[in-house]
């Protein structure tokens, strides 16, 4: 019991921290390092419901019409998934990696969802996004992964 309270709390000042730099740093997803964290524990209920609530949270803030943000997340399950068959998932170099493969699918989905909804693309921003979620996805990892409660961390 006492360790689904921690992880309880862990995962609420995660979401809230996420949130601030979120808000600190348009235009990035600071959720993604939590949710890749998740995928790397293999606990599929604790992913299934960090999906569904870092959907929501992303559609309701987001400008995009709804379904980007799922098809982001599906993208990361999908990108981890891939990955994990060549390289060690809960590695940083594996991390680094995958987050560049992020960066370029945050630029890729956002051009995607602005030529559906006809939507203008300023494309020097959209490249300063695309880099920042590329190098803020392992920084934030790394504190993630350190300060995660030890007893139920994925350890390969």
């Amino acid at each position: 019991m006492k360790k689904t309270v921690t992880r309880f709390l862990w995962w609420g000042a995660y979401i809230i921290g996420a949130l601030i730099i979120q808000h600190q740093i348009p235009g990035v997803d600071a959720l993604v390092p939590g949710f890749l964290l998740s995928l790397q524990e293999k606990k599929f209920w604790q992913s299934f419901w960090l999906f569904v609530i870092f959907v929501l949270i992303q559609e309701g803030a987001g400008s995009l019409q709804f379904g980007s943000a799922v098809l982001w997340y599906g993208g990361q399950v999908a990108f981890f998934h891939v990955s994990q068959r060549f390289f060690v998932a809960d590695n940083l170099l594996f991390v680094f990696i995958l987050s560049i493969v992020l960066g370029v699918y945050h630029a890729l989905l956002t051009l995607f969802m602005c030529a559906v909804q006809g939507l203008p693309v300023e494309y020097l921003p959209l490249l300063h996004e695309s880099i920042i979620q590329t190098l803020l996805i392992p920084l934030i990892w790394g504190v993630a992964y350190l300060s995660f409660p030890r007893t139920s961390l994925y350890s390969g």
